[in-house]
């Protein structure tokens, strides 16, 4: 075993100088810490917890055990020396524990309240498929749009469109998406799951031909227009559950966990002074710009 690995292994778990039990039950031994038969069987479930299944079966030989006795001994060792030391009273560790023992206790805190509490019934998946087919159709769009700044220069073009200009024209011409503009709008097959959120629920909520009101996504205003669908049957509810079990779940402990800090802070005294917080350079908090279709760079423009 390199001497690297000392620094990061976690699997002996800390040997703490155990007094109870007779001479007769240590197993080991380094100086005043004695590991009992009890408490070396614990740790070695607990080690067995750490490898694969199909291995875990060898944690039972003589011969692994062995070796696990003397991994034991040699992190004993390593760690009485740094005890010696005081290297556990250095700032550097001190700061690590307090953030190990403090994400602990969240981690807990929130298991408890959160995790343990907020389940998603079968009944309840179940019925969130039946009651949104869209969802999981497997429709695939042919779509184009006109991407503007505003919701002003979007109404302007979509009053244009409703008296009769042609809509690839007035694409080349003011869409900031020259990429698609150059191809009068052409984002060419849309499918689920491609495209942002609030571009996508519009495109789909449209019938082919029809263009729809100006939809605003980080990129700016888009208008969308779908010229051609293909029906696809909707995914099984069997190939969907899991996904979707744990889809709901997540969500629903987001809304108790916002809930939960929330009535902490009403029970709590909080106060921030805003003069006292530190200044971020210009720019350093605007978020990176997320193409229209993942994979596929932004077009010029897109990222303003």
């Amino acid at each position: 075993m390199g001497w690297r690995r000392w620094g990061i292994l976690a699997g002996a778990t800390v040997l703490a100088a155990c007094t109870g039990g007779t001479d007769e039950q240590v197993v080991v031994r380094v100086n005043q810490t004695r590991v009992t038969a009890a408490e070396f069987r614990r740790r070695l479930d607990l080690e067995r917890e750490r490898v694969p299944a199909h291995l875990q079966v060898l944690m039972e030989s003589a011969d692994v055990q062995k070796k696990y006795a003397q991994d034991l001994i040699r992190r004993e060792v390593l760690l009485q020396e740094a005890a010696r030391r005081q290297i556990d009273s250095r700032p550097a560790v001190t700061d690590r524990v307090r953030q190990v023992r403090e994400q602990l206790m969240l981690q807990t805190l929130l298991s408890e309240e959160i995790g343990e509490k907020v389940q998603v019934p079968e009944a309840d998946v179940q019925a969130y498929y039946e009651g949104h087919p869209d969802e999981f159709s497997r429709d695939r769009l042919r779509a184009g749009h006109i991407l503007v700044q505003t919701e002003g220069e979007a109404q302007q073009i979509l009053e244009r469109l409703k008296e009769k200009e042609g809509f690839e024209a007035l694409a080349r011409r003011h869409s900031l998406d020259k990429a698609s503009g150059a191809k009068g709008g052409d984002l060419g097959t849309v499918e689920r799951g491609k495209m942002v959120p609030e571009f996508e629920k519009a495109a789909y909520a449209l019938k082919v031909g029809e263009v729809s009101a100006p939809v605003k996504t980080r990129f700016g205003y888009h208008l969308i227009r779908v010229t051609a669908r293909e029906p696809r049957p909707a995914a099984p509810f069997p190939e969907v559950r899991e996904n979707l079990r744990q889809r709901l779940a997540g969500e629903r402990q987001q809304a108790a966990f916002e809930a939960f800090v929330d009535g902490l802070k009403q029970q709590a005294t909080v106060e921030v002074r805003e003069e006292l917080r530190p200044v971020a350079a210009p720019g350093a908090d605007a978020p990176p710009a997320v193409p229209l279709q993942p994979g596929t760079p932004p077009a010029s423009g897109e990222a303003k």
